[in-house]
């Protein structure tokens, strides 16, 4: 069905990041063996026959110039002279003693050579087969927000790292210990400049990192990826994994910790540069680690106008849950605190951090998940408390105002489009996450054990007007995932921890539960309440914030997700040719979970897709006037339209089979009731409750 589109162009942006640093390194503290031998032939282990240090020769980083020219080749110290491992024509000449000898963080090896081809002009460094460990003594610095975990590798711009194409057999592997508390790391690989204060035509463009294998556990059997297999590398077609579906060994793993879960494969820095070439990501094994690869990043801790100070309209009172059932207009969330934190709510947060009116919060620890055991042994698991939640609008601080977050986005190059693809990406929290715009993902597999946990997705788009549009994503495989793929146009109010105490009565980092990361998902469940609050706000101040614009979602795989894919304040979305299979899933159809979520957008267009085994197979939502001006209104299903005019105008059935529950068998397409606030829309928004349709 299709409906007159609005012209707008808006879109948004979500997930918050966590800081990152270092205490630096030198050269003599590079590991590059691995931390425990290898054991041959385990189940899901090629055993010793694709470990590089079995290679003749050194592990070096070799330095080429644009013609391809060899240059310089560096490698760990006490390696001078010797033949390096990826060509034997070549021995290294550069092992930091000696008149080149350097002293700091960046005199690491393989750091060092990169910078060496930065300063230089030289483009291409390639490195060896061989393993890097990255530990305390030897990751790297980094400016904010990785201040406080440090990174591993440093890719600056004009640099372009290349591993072994020998990946299966001869791969180049960096990798960090999965033991908790051991070492925090923010990136194995973070690609940036030094931008902050560069014009945007000077900042981060031109880069490239590929052919790497990029590794969250030193455990024997998995530390090379061996669990993961390579099958986007090669992937010609996505028609190629139709019937020849990837899969993992049995698990579950063990290896997604806490510090791990904040950990990426490849972080790429927010970038303003939309004329320079583009930086690009391909042929990467990522295994065990909380993210693939993110491209810029939201934080609800950085706000546009110094000036500006976010004051609630709304309050929510955490009450411990005494009866059975929750009052009404109340809601129930089961939460950790703090054993000793108290309930506070600031008098005044001011716009340079400052804050009055309650004491130093009472930070959760390791201590506050333990109880002691009654029979005087070890300390017991302490269960979550379960509190009624109630939100009420308040003017207690005054006028409700809400100031927009700088965006720390990769904007990209419209005529240049910077690429991700041919990755193989295996038991991550997220696969790929573009801040951003201007980016194709294309041809990628990432695969995961089937999970429900929240905030554990394939694929997403957070990149928001006024600042970047356009990203495309066509021939995926994603799989096991609670969501294929992901928009979030919600989250671009700051909103710093003094507005987060005013709001729920504690602080952020009061927080927890069985690992710290749970702790934080409920602040987020929490925060969102004010964001929610705040877009109405928005749509009347400034209504071009708040919605993803021109995303298109074309000719991929979702299997075995609970929800496949998910538009939430989108504006010309494109979901084409997909097919949506959630057998197998972690959540069953009968919990009502759609193939296609649709919430407040826009503009969009469902078409040609085949929808398996959901509740809903495509939902259509919308809180008008809550969480956007319109609610989900002018979209096609389908149907699709090219753009503004319909230029290119077709219809394209959507499939659906098995899908639809007990209570609401066949439901193929449903619109909830107040999906959309123009009246004049089929079916009418005034129904109440679910209205189910086969087609």
């Amino acid at each position: 069905m299709l409906f007159a589109f609005l012209t707008l162009s808006f879109a948004s942006g979500c997930q918050n990041p966590t800081p990152s640093s270092s205490d630096g390194g030198s050269d003599g503290r590079v590991v590059v063996q691995m931390e425990e031998p290898e054991v041959p032939n385990n189940p899901g282990n090629p055993g010793d026959s694709n470990n590089p240090n079995n290679l003749p020769g050194v592990m070096c980083a070799r330095v080429y110039n644009g013609t391809g020219t060899f240059q310089r080749s560096f490698c760990a110290t006490g390696s001078l002279g010797e033949v390096c491992r990826g060509d034997a024509t070549v021995t290294c000449g550069d092992d930091n003693t000696g008149v080149n000898a350097a002293t700091g963080p960046r005199s690491i090896w393989y750091q060092k050579a990169m910078d060496w081809a930065k300063q230089s002009g030289h483009p291409k460094v390639v490195l060896d087969p061989g393993v890097i460990t990255i530990t305390n003594a030897t990751k790297l610095p980094a400016d904010w927000p990785y201040h406080q975990e440090g990174v591993g590798l440093h890719v600056p711009g004009g640099i372009h790292l290349e591993g072994s194409q020998d990946y299966n057999t001869s791969p180049t592997v960096i990798n960090v210990t999965h033991v908790k508390d051991a070492i925090s790391l923010a990136a194995l690989v973070l690609v940036s400049d030094t931008e902050a204060n560069l014009p945007a035509s000077q900042q981060l463009a031109d880069a490239s990192v590929s052919y790497l294998t990029l590794v969250g556990t030193t455990q024997t059997s998995y530390s090379r990826g061996q669990a993961c297999p390579a099958r986007g590398h090669t992937l010609n077609s996505i028609l190629d994994l139709d019937g020849h579906e990837p899969t993992l060994a049995a698990g579950p793993w063990p290896f997604l910790t806490p510090d791990r879960l904040v950990t990426a494969g490849v972080r790429v820095n927010p970038s303003r540069n939309v004329t320079g070439a583009p930086v690009s990501l391909h042929h990467l094994k990522i295994a065990h680690l909380g993210w693939g690869i993110a491209y810029g990043f939201n934080t609800v801790y950085r706000k546009e106008d110094p000036l500006c100070q976010t004051v609630p309209g709304l309050k929510l009172t955490l009450t411990p849950k005494t009866t059975a059932k929750c009052p009404n207009n109340t809601f129930e969330k089961s939460m950790m605190l703090s054993k000793d934190a108290a309930a506070c709510r600031p008098s005044a947060c001011n716009a340079d951090g400052t804050s009055a009116g309650c004491p130093a919060p009472v930070a959760f620890t390791d201590a506050d998940r333990f109880i002691p055991n009654p029979d005087g042994g070890a300390p017991l698991p302490r269960p979550l408390d379960t509190y009624c939640v109630g939100v009420e609008e308040t003017t207690a601080w005054g006028t409700p105002h809400y100031c927009a977050v700088e965006p720390f986005e990769f904007l990209g190059n419209p005529n240049a489009r910077s690429q991700v693809h041919h990755n193989s990406i295996c038991d991550v929290k997220v696969a790929v996450n573009i801040v951003g715009g201007h980016t194709d993902v294309s041809k990628n597999v990432a695969i995961r054990h089937a999970t429900g946990a929240a905030n554990f997705f394939g694929m997403s788009t957070d990149g928001h007007l006024p600042y970047t549009q356009s990203t495309t994503y066509t021939e995926n495989f994603v799989s096991g995932f609670q969501l294929g793929f992901l928009t979030d146009g919600s989250q671009y109010a700051y909103m710093e921890d003094c507005t987060t105490r005013r709001l729920t009565g504690y602080n952020p980092n009061e927080f927890g539960g069985s690992e710290i990361i749970n702790g934080f998902q409920d602040v987020l469940d929490l925060r969102q309440h004010m964001f929610d609050a705040a877009q109405p706000v928005f749509a009347q101040t400034d209504p071009l914030r708040g919605f993803i614009d021109h995303v298109y979602i074309r000719d991929n795989r979702f299997y075995k997700n609970v929800t496949g894919i998910s538009l939430y304040r989108v504006n010309w979305g494109f979901v084409g040719f997909n097919t949506i299979d959630a057998q197998g899933a972690q959540v069953a159809p009968d919990a009502g979970l759609p193939g296609v979520s649709v919430s407040n957008t826009i503009n969009s267009w469902i078409y040609g897709n085949t929808i398996r085994h959901f509740g809903h197979g495509i939902d259509i939502s919308g809180a008008p006037g809550k969480q956007s001006t319109l609610g989900s209104c002018y979209n096609g299903i389908h149907t699709y339209c090219s753009d503004y005019g319909c230029p290119v105008w077709a219809s394209y059935p959507n499939a659906f089979s098995n899908n639809g529950t007990g209570a609401e068998p066949n439901c193929n397409v449903a619109y909830n009731e107040g999906y959309c606030l123009d009246l004049a829309s089929t079916p009418s928004p005034t129904v109440p409750g679910t209205q189910c349709f086969a087609n």
